[in-house]
């Protein structure tokens, strides 16, 4: 049913019951795990060196990779990009031929003031999204 599968994470804690329902997924479809960090370069100075985020990005993109391995997901890939966290979510699942979006929903303050990344990739999205609490 599922052949390529994205979870984006932002390596907080409250994306872990996103990402194991990604890696439950993945393993249950044999489908390709795909993994991505954005670094909101909207939220940030002109003239920040992105550097420092595009590093816990990375590790964060590694620690989806370890963990999907680990339950044997054998295809998992990962990525970090910059830009507008949910058109950039939503471009990445377009340019990869995402067959299903799996996304934490956070229940900040900011997040119901400006309106979340997952509610406007869902509302967006051309793909089913799976949204986790």
């Amino acid at each position: 049913m599922y052949d390529r599968i994205l979870v984006p994470t932002d390596g907080r804690e409250e994306t872990e019951r996103a990402i194991d329902e990604a890696i439950a997924l993945a393993a249950e479809h044999d489908a390709t795990l795909h993994t991505l960090y954005v670094v909101n370069s909207a939220a940030i100075a002109p003239g920040i060196d992105f550097s420092d985020l595009e590093d816990v990005g990375r590790q964060a993109v590694e620690y989806v990779r370890d963990r999907a391995t680990a339950a044997g997901v054998d295809r998992v890939t990962g990525d970090v990009t910059h830009g507008l966290r949910h058109r950039a979510i939503l471009d990445y699942a377009a340019d990869h031929d995402i067959d299903l979006i799996v996304i934490g929903r956070h229940r900040e303050l900011d997040h119901l003031v400006r309106g979340s990344v997952s509610k406007r990739v869902s509302e967006a999205a051309t793909v089913p999204v799976l949204l986790v609490e």
